[in-house]
């Protein structure tokens, strides 16, 4: 037992004498750091006052990466698609593709740096589109957390706005967006399908149309029989349950027929876009300003510099020792 007592102090021994050790040797590195940056401190400030001017003139004269911001609506069943070909079109931008970009963008297909797609979240627009998506919103509900749920990206394709985030060089944004929105609209399967739906939604109006006129002949019908108007229909029970289902029935033909109206507007094209800003911002390092990035990479080649020259030294007095 006394032995075991006395292996276990001199463990916690050894180990408290490790971290003082290492302890010193942070302490030592701290003043090394600190003696570097006092011996070389007029020669630091040297360096970042010539990358800030350094960095000043490369801003003065360089064109900036500005982001663009588009929010577009997948028609025809056409949101995976439009997935598809953002995706596709960033590999080819990385990649250096400019035979294939030269054909979407003409001679400014170096101008487009980053396509970045994200749906702009709205679950009661896409829970009340119809009785089924009800159904399958609460049965994944069920089985998943709400904030998963909705940031998930088979969920998310499916809301109506999609946002789009196009950054290019330089704040000549119109011509090549537009050359976008004409790439996303040229395929031959959803133009077929905007034929179909077009024609469908056409014919719905008309149908709703007659069963609003249909429902009017109705309710004056069954005014006229009574002896009332419909600004003062006579007070009968039977009347009033004929009556108002009548009108229920036609406030319900009244959305549907909005709701139409709306579907047609938006059938416009492919992906239809609802709203373009041009040169929102600048963002991430690639487009940090010159006057910030130059005296920083200055000032860590600077440091670099020196700390090779201080392994050097120390591996050559080892070597000599």
């Amino acid at each position: 037992m006394a032995q075991q007592n006395s292996s276990e102090e001199v463990d916690l021994g050894y180990l408290f004498k490790s971290i003082g050790s290492v302890f010193i040797s942070l302490v030592k590195l701290l003043f090394l750091v600190l003696g570097f940056f006092r011996k070389y401190f007029l020669l630091i400030i040297g360096v970042i006052i010539v990358g800030i001017i350094l960095g000043y003139f490369l801003d003065r004269n360089s064109v900036k990466v500005y982001e663009n911001r588009l929010i577009v609506i997948p028609n025809f069943e056409s949101v995976e698609y439009l997935y598809d070909k953002t995706d596709e079109l960033n590999f080819k931008i990385q990649s250096g593709d400019s035979l294939y970009l030269k054909t979407i963008f003409g001679e400014n297909y170096k101008v487009v740096r980053k396509i970045e797609i994200e749906p702009i979240v709205d679950i009661y627009n896409f829970t009340t589109k119809s009785r089924e998506n009800i159904d399958v919103f609460r049965i994944l509900f069920e089985n998943q957390d709400m904030k998963e749920f909705v940031d998930d990206m088979t969920t998310s394709k499916q809301y109506k706005y999609q946002k789009l985030k196009v950054f290019i060089l330089g704040k000549e944004s119109e011509k090549p967006l537009a050359d976008l929105i004409k790439f996303y609209n040229e395929n031959m399967h959803f133009t077929q399908y905007k034929e179909a739906y077009v024609e469908n939604t056409t014919e719905r109006l008309l149908e709703t149309e007659k069963m609003i006129k249909q429902s009017d002949s109705v309710i004056n019908s069954i005014v006229n029989a009574t002896g009332g108007s419909i600004t003062n229909p006579p007070v009968y029970a039977s009347f009033n349950n004929d009556f108002y289902s009548i009108y229920r029935y036609k406030d319900v033909l009244l959305k549907d027929k909005l709701e139409l109206l709306k579907k047609s507007k938006d059938e416009v094209a492919i992906i239809k876009p609802v709203s373009i800003n041009y040169n929102i911002l600048e963002g991430g390092f690639a487009t940090l300003k010159n006057t910030i990035k130059i005296p920083m990479l200055l000032f860590l080649l600077f440091s670099f510099i020196f700390f090779l020259r201080f392994v050097y030294l120390g591996l050559k007095r080892i070597a000599q020792e």
